[in-house]
Parts: structure tokens; sequence; C-alpha cells
């Protein structure tokens, strides 16, 4: 199991994926302020290994998950030195449908093969994935899109480990789960995941039924 160590919270400062702003408005004889979050639309991919009958996910270190965590308490607010401490990654750790965000001008359809590959290694066509749905995410402070696709895959398709951009410091670990698990995965609460990844799973259960 991963660690991270010296971590501190603080401002956050020059956000590079995340604007901070507000919007200010009267309704129904009430001034509001809303407090918003200007980030990128994104796409994500439900994976399936035809040949042994396993669905592809990525589990992953997630930050905003670990500062939600008992564990993060010992994490100090703008600390006067770096602070000498270690946590263990299980408490961010996610599953998650393998995505990427939307953050060139090529289609969405691109963006999701070009993740596929990156993060678990299989090389498929774009025009292999399926669209799932459009889906809202953060309603409250985003408002952004995410593009579900699914799409199918064999072993021969794998050209490498994946894992993700080992450059920008990704640690993307493959995880496959087997088809006759693949219900009782989506409901698991001891394996943490966002609930794009749960709709996707029951968009597969409802268009496969036996």
């Amino acid at each position: 199991m991963s660690t991270i160590r010296n971590a501190w919270l603080g401002p956050l400062e020059n956000p590079k994926y995340l604007k901070p702003f507000a919007i200010k408005f009267d309704i129904n004889g009430h001034k509001k302020t809303w407090e918003l979050a200007k980030t990128h639309d994104s796409v994500a991919i439900l994976i399936y290994n035809t040949q042994r009958q396993v669905f592809v996910f990525v589990r992953q270190f997630r930050p905003a998950v670990f500062v939600k965590s008992a564990a993060a308490k010992g994490v100090p607010w703008q600390p006067e030195t770096t602070p000498e401490n270690e946590f263990s990654t299980e408490h961010g750790l996610t599953y998650e449908l393998c995505a990427g965000i939307i953050d060139r001008q090529d289609p969405p359809e691109s963006i999701a093969a070009a993740e596929v590959f990156e993060e678990t290694g299989y090389r498929i066509p774009v025009e292999s994935l399926r669209p799932i749905t459009r889906a809202l995410n953060g309603g409250g402070q985003t408002g952004e899109t995410q593009h579900m696709y699914y799409t199918e895959v064999t072993d021969s398709q794998r050209e490498t480990q994946g894992g993700g951009l080992a450059e920008e410091g990704e640690v993307v670990e493959v995880v496959e789960i087997p088809r006759a698990d693949i219900e009782a995965f989506a409901f698991d609460e001891s394996k943490p995941k966002p609930p794009g990844c749960i709709l996707a799973i029951i968009w597969w259960l409802n268009n496969n039924k036996a």
C-alpha cells in the first residue's frame, strides 16, 4: 500500500483546474450569492473484456476523499514548517470508470479512446465507443457534463499495463471485476465509487438481461 508524506492543508493558490467564483442574483424577492467553481467537462468509459468476461476499472488515490476521512484529522492547516507525517493512501482510494477531463479541442470520443490507452493499456478504435449518456456532475457548484461511453476489448488490444501518465505523477491501478460479480460490486460500500460508475453498471445490466 502506498503512502503520502508531508501533507498539510491551506488556501488554494493559482488554481489550474478549478476556478472559484460566485454568481449574484435576485430570485423571488431574495438576494442570493452562490459559490461556484469553473472546471472541465469530462469523459468516462465502462470497459468490458469479452474474452475473459471481466469489467475493467481503475483504482486511484483521490485527495478529496482522503480529506473527508477520519485519517485526515491529523493533517495540519497552514503549519509554519512542512510537517513530517505519513498516511496510507487506503483512506482515499476509489474505484472508478476509466476517465479524464476534456482539456483540448478534440472530440470527446477521441479523448475517451486516449484515456482508455493511458489508464488501462487497451488501444481501442474510436468507433468502438458506444454512448451511454451525458450526465450532469456537481450540479450545486460546477455544473460540468460527463460524456459516458461503453466499449468492449480483448486481451490482444492491451499493449501496455496502463497506469496513467507517470510524468504527471498519476498512479492508477487497473482492477478487473468478473461479470458474475458486477452487480454486487456496484453496491459494495467497502469499495468507494462515484455515482457515475454505478450508473454505467446499471445501464449495462439493463441492456444485458438474461
